[in-house]
């Protein structure tokens, strides 16, 4: 495992280990595309001893997308069944579950492609504050991968300052 994983679960670990339930708590990464949310995800539930959830979104949307865009209805679709993905694996999880981005971002990529989202979206989006019990932003101070499926540097700046910002709120 390499130092830029190796760190982030060092301090994961000291921080969810204080924990005293003993109930399975929610543990989500956040950040812009490229911030490698992905690889701490499942690095955590491997060094956890637990399951993860991969973002659906990404994979719906090399699947599905044209011209690079969803429609609303596609992306409030994405959220939902993110999150069922997330109630089909709660029980298979050991003290935590790692998830790979929420509602939020998907909220956020309807905001960038259409200027508005569906309610249903909105509420979703808001209702993820209050989903997990521990949320982990990931900076963005790891080199950019621009691969076909991302929006370009720019767009990489700009979705971290609304994640980050919209955190804060």
């Amino acid at each position: 495992m390499n130092e830029l994983v190796k760190k982030p679960l060092k301090v994961a670990k000291n921080l969810l280990d204080n924990s005293e339930l003993n109930v399975i708590e929610k543990v989500v990464f956040m950040g812009a595309p490229s911030t490698g949310k992905s690889t701490i995800c499942k690095a955590a539930a491997s060094y956890f001893n637990t399951v993860h959830v991969d973002e659906f979104g990404r994979t719906y949307w090399e699947q599905n997308q044209t011209e690079r865009r969803l429609t609303p209805e596609q992306l409030l679709y994405i959220a939902q069944e993110h999150i069922a993905i997330e109630e089909r694996t709660l029980p298979m999880a050991n003290k935590y579950l790692f998830v790979d981005t929420n509602a939020l971002t998907t909220w956020h990529f309807a905001l960038d492609y259409h200027d508005s989202a569906l309610p249903e979206l909105c509420s979703l989006a808001d209702k993820s504050k209050e989903r997990y019990q521990h949320v982990f932003l990931c900076d963005d101070d790891i080199p950019y991968e621009d691969t076909w499926e991302r929006s370009g540097d720019v767009k990489h700046k700009e979705f971290q300052v609304f994640i980050t910002n919209e955190l804060k709120r």
